[in-house]
């Protein structure tokens, strides 16, 4: 798994304003980690490695962390911008990012020429929020159909709990090609990972959705974060942190769906949030066969925590491991990819769960939905005896 959490969207509106936008644009986290050379189905999309120096932990205020309040704060701050309210705009901004833009003006000029070349908004066609993986911020997202652009729009928005911007980017939708295996059924009845509800930081069919989709090695693998009150950690997060801090860590993580163990290394260590270690980019990670050339893979899993060793069978919901921060991840979570082998990524297809409170009989979990499995079924009745005369 490739830790990119976040996949901030590049901006790359128009070649002539690259220079100008520069300004706004952040290291894109879904960029590689490792080099060309390196297994490219290791990498994950969970977060930047480095946190940007223009966002500094914000630890209270009006808008806490994936709240109703912040969510109406990104849509605000989007209109202010779509209808260069640029005053206003320039008024949300945190101090280290007014500070690369320079002035107001400097920022009027750059919308100006922005708004000329895309042209009005004409629909909203989805919106995320998600919590930022490296300080106590919400990722507001949204994609959108602009006029003069033929391909969606992307506007993310980072802000603090004072409802200040700390990173804002634009950007065309990168295109997907889903290649041989987009109409895949799955043969296993999948269940998800875990016990309890999780967030779905990455997953879905788009790069609006899912960082991964754009790769042609992780097209379909999926990141799942644990939250307490909207929050994914305790105190600042990031760099300033511990990976203990995070949620996600030490949860239990278990089988899919029945198997056989073909996979499992629990040694390495785990990182400092913010700092990846020079292991392998999987970290500690469990693969199961399910039979039916199907196999499920968990990565970045915690030191000395796995429950299974090689050639265990497994069944569905057995533990078999603690959710970590090992290998190629800036912070904890939980790295999912459903394959045929090594490098060739399936659409994994869950069964029986609860997705933002509605129950869903068979799907594929999208990013900003609130996660987890539905209740075991019923026995089916026994068949009535006759009554004894």
């Amino acid at each position: 798994m490739r830790f990119r959490l976040q996949s901030m969207v590049a901006i790359l509106i128009a070649m002539l304003l690259l220079s100008t936008l520069a300004l706004t644009q952040q290291p894109t986290p879904s960029a590689p980690e490792t080099s060309p050379s390196q297994d490219q189905s290791s990498q994950d999309q969970s977060g930047s490695s480095q946190e940007p120096e223009t966002v500094a932990p914000v630890m209270g205020g009006a808008y806490p962390v994936m709240s109703k309040a912040i969510e109406a704060r990104g849509r605000q701050i989007f209109e202010m911008f779509n209808q260069m309210q640029t005053s206003a705009f320039w008024a949300t901004l945190s101090p280290g990012l007014k500070k690369h833009y320079g002035s107001d003006a400097k920022l009027a000029e750059v919308n100006k020429k922005l708004r000329e070349r895309m042209g009005a908004e004409n629909k909203v066609l989805g919106e995320t929020l998600v919590p930022y993986i490296m300080a106590p911020d919400t990722i507001y997202s949204r994609r959108s159909d602009f006029s003069n652009v033929r391909v969606p729009v992307v506007t993310t928005i980072t802000m603090n709990q004072r409802g200040e911007v700390d990173l804002f980017t634009i950007g065309p939708e990168s295109p997907v090609s889903e290649g041989r295996y987009a109409g895949y059924t799955d043969t296993t009845k999948l269940k998800l990972p875990f016990n309890g509800e999780w967030l779905v930081y990455q997953g879905g069919r788009t790069t609006f959705d899912n960082a991964y989709a754009g790769s042609d090695d992780l097209r379909f693998a999926m990141d799942f974060v644990y939250l307490k009150d909207g929050r994914l950690f305790s105190g600042p997060g990031g760099p300033r942190s511990k990976s203990t801090d995070y949620y996600c860590f030490g949860q239990p993580i278990v089988a899919p769906a029945d198997g056989t163990v073909v996979k499992a290394e629990g040694g390495y260590d785990d990182n400092d949030p913010g700092k990846n270690s020079g292991d392998s980019p999987d970290g500690n990670i469990v693969v199961i066969s399910h039979g039916n050339g199907e196999f499920s893979q968990m990565n970045h899993l915690k030191q000395n925590s796995l429950k299974v060793k090689l050639s265990d069978k497994v069944k569905q919901g057995d533990v078999l491991a603690e959710c970590g921060n090992s290998g190629s991840s800036p912070a904890p979570h939980l790295h999912y990819q459903f394959q045929r082998g090594p490098g060739t990524l399936l659409p994994p297809q869950f069964n029986d769960y609860i997705a933002d409170g509605k129950p869903v009989a068979n799907g594929e979990p999208k990013k900003g939905q609130f996660v987890k499995n539905g209740p075991a079924p019923a026995p089916a009745p026994s068949a009535a005896k006759p009554a004894s005369k």
